[in-house]
This record gives C-alpha cells, sequence and structure tokens, in this order.
C-alpha cells in the first residue's frame, strides 16, 4: 500500500523547495497518532519532512487550507481531487497562482474510513472510496511538479457510467424521492462539518448565519435541515468536484454526495461542463454562452 519510493521523492522535493525559500511552508500529511490513519500537517522547517507520508489513507483534500495562509507561498502536496479544487479556487479568484506551489501525485485510490479495518494495512483488505471508482484521471491535470509512479495499473477500474446510481434513484417515483431525503435530512444536526471541510465553502459570512434577512430557520428541523441542504447544493453546481470530504465529514452519515452528484451529473448534461478541470475556463455560472440550453425558461 505505501510506495516508499515515491514517498521519499516527495520528501526531497519538499526538502528543495524549502530549502530555495520557494515556499513559506508545505501542506502534505503525516501518520495519525494511531500509526495508521493520516492527518494533515503544515511543514516549515526542511527538518520536519521526514513527518510527510503518502498513501490511500491520506483522504482529507488538503485545498481546503489554502484559504488560511494569504499572502504567503505554500507548496502543497495534492492528488487529483485536491487539485481540482484549486483549479475551481483560481478561477474563482480565491487564490493566487503564483502563491501556489502545486506537487501533484499520482494516486490510487483512498480508503473509505467507514468500511475499512484501519489496522488491516494489507492493500487487498482495504475498501476502497466509491469516489475512487469514478476518479479520471489518477494523475493529476494540472500541477508544478508531477511524482508518479505507475500506481494506475492498480488503481480501482473507473466506472463505465459514472452517474449510474443517480439514474437509479431518478428511476424512483417523487414520493420515493422525498420519504428518502426527508428521513435523511431529519438527521441533520446541523453542525455545518460539511460547510467547514468544503474548499468551495469560503464566504466570510454564510448565508446559513445571517439574521438579517434570516434566508431559513436555524433549527435543526426538518423543514431549516431541507433549506440549509438544498442551498449549500445549488451553491455547489457546476463548482463541486467530487472529493467527498462533505459526506466523509457528516457526523450523521447523510449522503451527502448522492445529492451533489445529481447536480454535477444535470450541468454535465445541459452544459457538458466538469469543475476542475482546465482554468482557462470561467466558471460555468459566472459566464454566459448564447448556445446554453433554455429549456428552462419555457
Amino acid at each position: 500500500m505505501v510506495n516508499k519510493e515515491l514517498v521519499e521523492e516527495i520528501k526531497k522535493k519538499a526538502k528543495e523547495l524549502l530549502e530555495a525559500k520557494q515556499v513559506d511552508l508545505i501542506i502534505g500529511c503525516q501518520r495519525a497518532s494511531d500509526g495508521v490513519l493520516a492527518v494533515p500537517v503544515f511543514i516549515y522547517k526542511k527538518e520536519d519532512v521526514e513527518k510527510l507520508v503518502w498513501d490511500a489513507y491520506c483522504v482529507y483534500n488538503l485545498a481546503n487550507f489554502l484559504h488560511d495562509f494569504p499572502g504567503q507561498k505554500v507548496g502543497i502536496i495534492a492528488k487529483a481531487c485536491d487539485i481540482k479544487s484549486i483549479i475551481v479556487l483560481l478561477q474563482e479568484n480565491q487564490l493566487k497562482r503564483e502563491n501556489v506551489f502545486i506537487i501533484g501525485v499520482e494516486c490510487l485510490g483512498v480508503v473509505e474510513e467507514k468500511k475499512t479495518d484501519k489496522y488491516r494495512v494489507k492493500a487487498e483488505d482495504i475498501v476502497y472510496h466509491e469516489k475512487c471508482r469514478a476518479c479520471k484521471p489518477s494523475i493529476p491535470v494540472f500541477y508544478d511538479l508531477l511524482i508518479s509512479r505507475g500506481l494506475k495499473k492498480e488503481q480501482p477500474a473507473a466506472e463505465e457510467d459514472i452517474y449510474a446510481e443517480v439514474r437509479k434513484f431518478e428511476a424512483k417515483s417523487l414520493e420515493e424521492r422525498f420519504k428518502f431525503w426527508e428521513a435523511e435530512f431529519k438527521r441533520c444536526i446541523r453542525c455545518y462539518a460539511c460547510r467547514q471541510v468544503c474548499p468551495m465553502c469560503y464566504c466570510p459570512r454564510c448565508v446559513a448565519d445571517q439574521s438579517m434577512p434570516s434566508w431559513f430557520s436555524k433549527a435543526a428541523d426538518f423543514s431549516g435541515n431541507l433549506s440549509w441542504n438544498l442551498t449549500r447544493a445549488m451553491h455547489l453546481a457546476g463548482r463541486c468536484i467530487d472529493c467527498g470530504e462533505c459526506e466523509r465529514a457528516c457526523p450523521a452519515g447523510i449522503p451527502l454526495r448522492e445529492l451533489n452528484r445529481k447536480l454535477q451529473k444535470e450541468i454535465k448534461e445541459m452544459f457538458n461542463y466538469e469543475a476542475g478541470l482546465s482554468t482557462d475556463k470561467k466558471p460555468l455560472l459566472a459566464g454566459f454562452d448564447k448556445n446554453d440550453p433554455e429549456e428552462f425558461i419555457k
């Protein structure tokens, strides 16, 4: 599961960047206190690069931390989905390109923490996250430096129809779909973990926190929960890169990724657009194309 050569290459490049003062710090992952999982780490000294690790337990979308270092030159060790987030943030002028040095790393997939016994360290015992089966490609599309060791041969095969589960859910009746989300959203405790872990949720003041005017109830009841979750999902339309962090962080286990993927599917089919693939394009909903479909107006 651990590619030692790849990890050593990451450490070497991180050390070189710090020594040359090309970056002020490196954002990466280190081993957690349990000796198995991985957690974010912020490296300022070249001596500390030995803390860096890279394996299937590096589940965090590290792009979320780039907001915390305005004006600093940050090096980030990132897999493909992290880099898609960085691309969206660059498109939306939330980052300056010259302040981010991207060390792209080929990714074989990350674990589904809730389905993997963390003390089983053999590769064959790992349950890969569902999002990884839809990941195309495993090699980042955008980077300053790429570290690759041919891991894609070991990666779970990408699904042919990545929206197959969405289509299956769409086939249910309106009543069945509403009952499903009613049951799920009733369990929401309004902790906003989904918001805090999402790189795309960067508003200085969230609509959920406003009181004058108040857009929806702040109570953890179905009405308020429905409004919050649907509002957030719509705010992510054309921006969500399917990193799955919202669902991973949700203490209630609400399948938020299913909601986001429904909007992803609609954006793909209506506008042939996927978030996080190119810095050359404007954000989908920030531009106008006379050829855009307008069936919703009719």
